[in-house]
């Protein structure tokens, strides 16, 4: 009776870990898609990545290396001005928009191998403001919001490649971080580093807003329900002030370059026709170039003939390190404007 009972009692233990073990999959899939749906938990994901396995510049094949030398831009005078959206999680909202480690790793590779040379905003402005001189082959290369992703992935690769880039942070955001968004303390490190131009995405102006009949538009080129221009000025005006106070207080000198939440400054996206002026108006006070990114097909190369609160980026998607170089030796140049910002140096 006694050994009967213990099989018993074994069978019954057995039948309970058998349904454990086919139930633990279904205890971690919250945790599973936490990490792989929500862009918070793809943010964790990648800083657990990130430590587990660092990214490394590539060794280039002999195949790429003629490849870039053969498709290598050569300008002088100009600079290519790239806007990435974010270096992980390829499933992110923004789709072809946020690139691999890897590729980026690939695009820092190649633009060294083809002998382009990265600038910061703050060089852009200095050159275009002050007649600073460019290096030939000048490419920008940044990034918006202040993305912890961004910057933990691209700053390794950075330091590798011995280039450097730009990030443009939505302020209140760096000051409540979580995981998507880098705080102050971070951010304040990459400065730091010499790698990293720390600018302007406004302080709290990056959203849209529903207006007047409903429509969503974003909220720097767009007046609220009521508002007067004199109080949509004031409220742009004092929204660009704390966001430059923050990155001075933080990173030690003021921001010289602005980007415009969503690209939207005023020409369209908006519900009055004077948002464009008085958004120009309150940029150019505190700013010596912004950047949007219309028209993306004809992205040209930004010369000091460009109006500089209205500078174009192409939107950087997952090309391979030969199409960047294409798509930059196909950029339109103006010839006689570009001579003459070399020439003025």
């Amino acid at each position: 009776m006694i050994m009967s009972e213990s099989l018993d009692e074994r069978k019954r233990r057995t039948r309970q870990l058998i349904v454990g073990i086919l139930a633990l999959p279904l205890s971690v899939l919250p945790f599973v898609g936490y990490l792989s749906l929500t862009p918070e938990g793809r943010s964790v994901r990648d800083q657990v990545r990130v430590v587990l396995a660092p990214p490394e510049l590539p060794r280039l094949s002999r195949g790429q290396v003629l490849a870039a030398a053969r498709r290598a831009p050569r300008y002088k005078g100009a600079v290519m001005l790239l806007a990435y959206h974010g270096v992980g999680s390829t499933s992110d909202a923004e789709g072809g928009f946020v690139v691999s480690p890897a590729r980026f790793a690939e695009h820092l590779a190649i633009l060294r191998a083809a002998g382009m040379h990265t600038v910061t905003a703050r060089q852009v402005a200095d050159a275009f403001g002050n007649g600073a001189a460019l290096p030939p082959n000048a490419v920008m290369i940044s990034f918006d919001d202040g993305r912890s992703d961004a910057m933990m992935f691209a700053d390794p690769l950075l330091d590798q490649a011995g280039m450097v880039a730009t990030m443009f942070v939505i302020t209140d955001a760096a000051s409540e971080p979580g995981v998507y968004y880098a705080g102050w303390d971070d951010i304040e490190a990459y400065a730091h580093s010499g790698r990293w131009d720390i600018e302007a995405h406004t302080a709290a102006l990056h959203r849209e807003q529903r207006t007047e009949g409903g429509q969503m538009l974003p909220a720097l080129t767009s007046l609220t329900h009521g508002e007067s221009l004199g109080s949509y000025r004031d409220r742009i005006r004092r929204d660009l002030a704390r966001a430059s106070t923050a990155i001075e207080a933080h990173v030690g000198v003021p921001a010289v370059a602005f980007a415009y939440p969503f690209g939207a400054y005023g020409k369209d996206r908006s519900n009055n026709l004077a948002v464009r002026r008085i958004v120009r108006e309150e940029v150019s006070r505190r700013y010596l170039v912004a950047f949007h990114q219309d028209e993306q097909a004809t992205i040209p190369l930004a010369t000091c003939a460009d109006v500089p609160l209205e500078l174009r980026r192409l939107e950087v998607q997952s090309w391979s390190g030969v199409e960047l170089l294409e798509r930059i030796e196909r950029a339109p140049q103006q010839r006689a404007s570009a001579e003459r910002c070399a020439g003025a140096h």
